[in-house]
């Protein structure tokens, strides 16, 4: 594929902007990747802050709740069932309460008394979108997208995919340089994959390992591996270029032809 080549999608004419069409495409690069960053940073957030997991020898993620006033002298299952009960059934508010704790990982019954103020932690707690197919789990991934390598231990685990996170923007950035406005469809592929790289290498860098929380499986025999939005948008942007290449060896035969 040619980078000069122009996209089939040709939805923008700069000649329609009283803009240097340098600027136009930098303001749309920019916007896309900030947006993928917002979405994805902003979805980590809330895996992080809501959702809560115990992998046995890897990490405990307990989610923090404090009483609030309106809940004073209520019981556990009824700060848990007021936090949780929107998005969880009334099972699965008993298995959150099964695992609850104080901050100082003394178990609490769901029948205790709790003030305001008070801190409870949650143990263990999941979303499922659709049962069987599609749930919200808290995990924590140390190796590249979909958990490839997280289980080396080497400690040039961290220093490697950093550096191939900065590679992969770098070029994808001068890439971006030859592509003209017109090639949309190239503009929003290589804007989502370096929004979805810059994401997970923002979580690298932070944290030491990149938030995952988005599952696919077929019932529990079948399982795809954990996910978040950012890999989410490197794939979208793989699949838009695989596009952009198709239609360019289509435009190249009907030009031979």
């Amino acid at each position: 594929m040619s980078v000069g080549s122009v996209g089939f999608w040709r939805v923008v004419s700069p000649e329609k902007f009283d803009m240097n069409p340098t600027v136009l495409k930098v303001a749309q690069i920019l916007a896309i990747v900030l947006v993928c960053l917002g979405l994805d940073q902003w979805t980590k957030h809330l895996a992080q802050t809501r959702l809560a997991a115990s992998r046995s020898g890897h990490f405990d993620h307990n989610v923090v709740l404090t009483v609030a006033q309106d809940m004073d002298q209520k019981t556990v299952r009824d700060v848990v069932t007021a936090e949780f009960g929107e998005w969880n059934s009334a099972a699965e508010i008993n298995d959150i309460l099964s695992v609850v704790t104080t901050d100082g990982a003394v178990r609490m019954a769901p029948s205790r008394t709790v003030s305001a103020g008070d801190v409870i932690e949650v143990r263990h707690r999941e979303i499922v979108i659709v049962p069987g197919y599609f749930d919200l789990q808290y995990t924590r991934n140390e190796g590249a997208a979909f958990s490839l390598l997280a289980d080396t231990d080497s400690p040039l685990r961290k220093p490697f995919f950093v550096l191939v996170a900065l590679i992969a923007v770098g070029v994808i950035a001068w890439i971006l340089r030859g592509v003209t406005l017109q090639q949309q469809l190239l503009i929003w592929a290589l804007s989502f994959i370096c929004g979805g790289a810059i994401g997970n290498l923002i979580d690298r860098l932070r944290l030491d390992y990149v938030i995952d929380f988005i599952v696919w499986k077929w019932t529990d025999e079948y399982r795809w591996p954990t996910f978040n939005l950012a890999d989410t948008f490197i794939v979208v942007g793989v699949i838009l270029m695989a596009l952009e290449m198709i239609a360019e060896t289509i435009r190249e035969r009907r030009e031979k032809a």
